[in-house]
């Protein structure tokens, strides 16, 4: 996504927390529309979201959390915030 550098921190911290456990990071999707900003993640689920959590909680950004369960067995979360979290957060990690 264009200008929205902390999801480009978010991938960098991801892959030196997994190292090379993840080659791709493509379990990875963002969704971003003019009020909301959804990030699903559908593989290393519990590894990655205690990552972004903790990124997020860090910097006191609003989020909410949804799980995704396909017969009984979890298999994504799906992490949602506020644009106006998600310029806060590009303006923090802006180079």
């Amino acid at each position: 996504m264009e200008n929205d550098v902390f999801f480009d921190y978010f991938l960098k911290s991801l892959r030196f927390h997994l190292g090379d456990r993840c080659k791709d990071i493509g379990f990875i999707k963002f969704f971003k529309d003019e009020n909301n900003c959804f990030i699903t993640i559908e593989d290393y689920v519990l590894e990655s979201f205690v990552i972004l959590s903790n990124i997020l909680s860090e910097k006191r950004i609003v989020f909410s959390c949804g799980i995704i369960y396909s017969k009984g067995v979890v298999t994504g979360v799906e992490v949602y915030m506020n644009v106006s979290e998600l310029e806060r957060l590009n303006n923090l990690f802006k180079i």
